[in-house]
């Protein structure tokens, strides 16, 4: 009975207790909610202001991806640290969201990928010179003395056919005989070979008709100019006596020069391999105002052991004799290739020892009203690159017409891509080991092999 008398007190106590309590908290619970539906506008206000403005995640330094704090501060080469923000949305792996802000601190620069034709320029220099096809070198045939010269002064210029010089040579003088005697025999085999003889000494034709016609030997026999030209080299004066190996006179049409150039060893593969439309401009400083086009006549087969440059050699048409053998000209190149290719500025990649990357601008579809989405988000993707044309590559693979690629500052953008890239794949990672399904595995394979000197019993 006493027992009975205690547990009835003890539940009358405890009863007490939770009606004070809730007596006590009552008051507070309404005044919350009283407070909660009075001021709509604050919650509303604070909400919108937590999803206006994103959250910091961190501050790294602008050079170094790998130096991070948790406030502002300065990196260790005296830099403001930038302010990373919580990405908006559900952004794929490796994919940075920067504001525009930032964008506009680190100079954020982006080019488009462009299909288009391929231009490669080069530039170079060389020295004029005479073109071997338009020297004429003069040699006495046969031995013999000059008996009168109608040329006398270096770089004098002569007309085609005008006279040059006479040679006294008794094998001249037996040539023409031989001619005489055939014409006179009315043989056409004789005469035939007489002629022939006079050719090959090189008698001119003036005179072989002039032969026929007065029939009467001449004792000095005069060579003519064959080409128009200036002297460029004079070997003969009156009185000497001049041999077959002598060169005498050489003359040199100037109508048409020579330059040599020599060009950067890589250029070879393009002139040889990738024909294309090839243009090649001369210019002098003498002659600020003129311009000449040059054409590609021959490229030497190997490389200067020294320099490790190509020899070229162009034509250039100096029909209005404004150009001079070795003066110095100044060259400009372009090829343009025959076919269309994936270019990006060069200055867009990012090299390391085993792959090659860009940092891609991502801009999404437009969302209505100029607002674009996705705007400010940017991403590391591997490319396969190609030939390189002065401030452009090609690009094989990895990007296409149309896509934006970071040109400025990209080695921050792609350090922290592939930062965060790493970071959701070890998350994933994670997931799924987490998330593994056990049910179907064959337990009855495990080893449940018991260490010595224990023992379970069953």
């Amino acid at each position: 009975m006493k027992n009975f008398l205690l547990m009835c007190l003890g539940g009358v106590i405890t009863l007490i207790v939770v009606i004070a309590f809730a007596m006590f908290i009552q008051p507070n619970v309404f005044s919350s909610a009283e407070h909660a539906e009075g001021s709509p506008e604050s919650s509303s206000e604070s909400s919108s202001e937590s999803s206006s403005e994103p959250k910091i995640l961190y501050w790294v330094a602008p050079m170094d991806a790998n130096f991070r704090r948790d406030k502002p501060g300065k990196s260790p080469m005296g830099m403001d640290l930038v302010p990373v923000y919580e990405s908006e949305g559900d952004q794929g792996a490796g994919v940075v969201t920067i504001s525009a802000a930032v964008s506009n601190n680190l100079g954020i620069k982006t080019a488009k990928v462009q299909r288009k034709y391929p231009t490669l320029s080069f530039n170079s220099s060389g020295q004029v010179g005479y073109s071997k096809e338009q020297l004429a070198h003069l040699h006495a045939r046969t031995s013999g003395w000059v008996e009168k010269t109608y040329v006398s002064d270096m770089g004098q210029y002569v007309e085609k056919g005008q006279p040059l010089y006479g040679i006294y040579s008794l094998e001249f003088i037996d040539a023409q005989e031989d001619f005489l005697r055939a014409l006179n025999s009315h043989n056409d085999g004789l005469m035939r070979a007489a002629k022939n003889r006079l050719k090959a000494l090189r008698v001119d034709n003036k005179v072989i008709a002039e032969l026929k016609k007065r029939k009467k030997v001449n004792q000095v026999t005069t060579f003519y100019a064959p080409i128009s030209g200036y002297i460029e080299a004079l070997n003969i004066y009156q009185g000497m006596y001049v041999k077959p190996e002598s060169t005498l006179l050489t003359l040199a049409d100037l109508s048409q020069l020579v330059v040599d150039m020599e060009l950067e060893h890589q250029y070879a593969a393009w002139l040889s391999q990738y024909p294309g439309d090839i243009t090649w401009t001369f210019t002098s400083d003498l002659m600020p105002t003129q311009r000449w086009q040059g054409k590609l006549d021959y490229i030497y087969p190997m490389l200067s052991e020294s320099l490790r440059t190509m020899r070229v050699r162009l034509l250039v048409d100096n029909s209005k004799q404004l150009l001079k053998p070795n003066m110095w000209l100044s060259l400009k190149g372009e090829i343009t290739a025959k076919e269309k290719a994936l270019l990006i500025p060069s200055q867009a990649l990012i090299r390391t020892e085993n792959k090659t990357r860009v940092v891609m601008a991502i801009i999404g579809e437009d969302a209505g009203e100029g607002v674009i989405e996705n705007e400010g988000q940017f991403k590391s993707v591997e490319v396969t690159i190609g030939r390189f044309f002065n401030d452009q590559v090609e690009i094989l693979a990895g990007l296409k017409a149309g896509d934006n690629v970071v040109t400025s500052a990209q080695f921050l953008i792609d350090s922290e891509s592939n930062i965060d890239s790493d970071l959701q794949r070890m998350e994933a990672s994670s997931a799924d080991h987490s998330n593994m399904d056990h049910s179907d595995m064959d337990h009855s394979k495990m080893n449940h092999s018991v260490p010595a000197g224990e023992h379970h019993d069953h």
